[in-house]
């Protein structure tokens, strides 16, 4: 059986295929109002913010150096 040649570029596009699909699976997983959420042997239990205090929630980021 004949090998196909397999390009450097073809293996980034396979790579950054499979990158967006994790990202996409775990963008999904934040979004989730499941407070018990098991996919493919990982298993996670967290606490879920009511959906009427959704918007009273803050957000702080530590301070970053200013760059310039």
């Amino acid at each position: 059986m004949a090998e196909l040649p397999v390009s450097e570029s073809f293996m980034i596009t396979i790579f950054a295929g499979f990158a967006g699909l994790v990202a996409g699976v775990l963008a999904c997983g934040l979004r989730s109002r499941c407070s018990h959420i098991k996919c493919c042997c990982i298993e996670c239990d967290r606490n879920v913010i009511p959906a009427d205090q959704l918007n009273n929630v803050r957000v702080e980021l530590p301070n970053q150096p200013n760059v310039s």
